[in-house]
């Protein structure tokens, strides 16, 4: 259906309301201007020795009365007019920041992976998942949370439609166990628990988990793969929506000190969607080299 030119948006009817008030603000202050000036004139021309228009008296008060009424409505309208310029540049200004964020697909921001909102986010777009559940990381510790497993294994056995793939760091790559190393480092130069084992069990915890939950029959449609390159990314990718997060220093427990943001997959305008599809690509055909591999198919 194509949008008639006379259809008045919610943000063009706000645009000419302001129009108006601005207008009005200006007629108000030339008004009272003008008014200002008429009262002087005519008081100038009614000093003695002139006759008064009532009395000296009079006069002069009616002059201060007339003066400091009109000189309020003056000085109202003017910062009348100053605010509601202030707020047309902080509007451009939100809407550009808003226009960058619907673009790039920026719905939210959480602080880490302990936030109670990054776990409800998740869930809900689970519960929304209809073909593919991807996790992509050095060990996605955040799929520890037994919770969300749960809901991928539930989300399993309602849509038959869905698989779930996740790609994980191995101990055969040299820049994963070398970032291990520094957080054993970091760990004990602290007086610190740190277990290096995460790389070897983690894998299999997260199999085994969804397995059994999702029951034999969809076995088929959960792979969990140790990859040959270093992922770089943390990247949970539900459906229409992404999940990222970025690995910090040896001293930050990976996803669950990291910044995550929630970003619509759906979003084709920025840059971030087509990073992020390049990335999963990336991993997802090595994904397949390795399973091919393994089964004696063909690369």
């Amino acid at each position: 259906m194509v949008r008639s030119a006379s259809t008045r948006t919610p943000e063009r009817g706000l645009a000419n309301e302001r129009k108006r008030l601005r207008a009005f603000l200006w007629l108000i202050a030339s008004l009272a201007i003008a008014l200002l000036a008429l009262v002087q004139i005519v008081h100038q021309q009614h000093l003695p020795p002139a006759n008064p228009l009532v009395g000296d008296t009079a006069d002069a008060v009616l002059v201060s009365v007339l003066t400091a009424i009109l000189g309020t409505i003056l000085g109202s309208t003017v910062v009348g007019i100053i605010l509601d310029e202030y707020q047309r540049r902080f509007s451009d200004h939100a809407d550009s920041y808003d226009e960058f964020l619907k673009s790039e697909g920026i719905i939210s921001v959480y602080r880490s992976s302990q936030e109670p909102r990054l776990i409800t986010a998740m869930e809900r777009a689970i519960e929304d998942c209809r073909s593919q559940i991807v996790g992509i990381g050095l060990g996605m510790s955040i799929l520890m949370n037994r919770l969300l497993l749960m809901r991928i294994a539930e989300r399993l056995t309602t849509e038959r439609s869905l698989a779930v793939q996740v790609l994980l760091g191995s101990n055969e790559n040299q820049g994963v166990m070398n970032r291990i190393r520094e957080e054993e480092n970091w760990h004990h130069s602290n007086n610190l628990a740190y277990d290096p084992n995460w790389v070897e069990y983690f894998p299999r915890e997260i199999r085994s988990i969804l397995e059994l939950h999702a029951g034999p029959q969809n076995h088929d449609r959960v792979s969990v793969v140790q990859l040959k390159s270093c992922p770089t990314l943390g990247l949970l990718k539900l459906d229409r929506r992404y999940f990222i997060f970025l690995y910090g220093a040896p001293s930050m427990r990976g996803g669950s000190q990291s910044v995550w943001f929630e970003i619509d997959a759906g979003a084709r305008e920025g840059f971030f969607n087509e990073f992020l599809e390049k990335y999963v690509e990336f991993f997802q055909s090595e994904a397949i080299e390795i399973s091919n591999g393994a089964t004696g198919g063909s690369p």
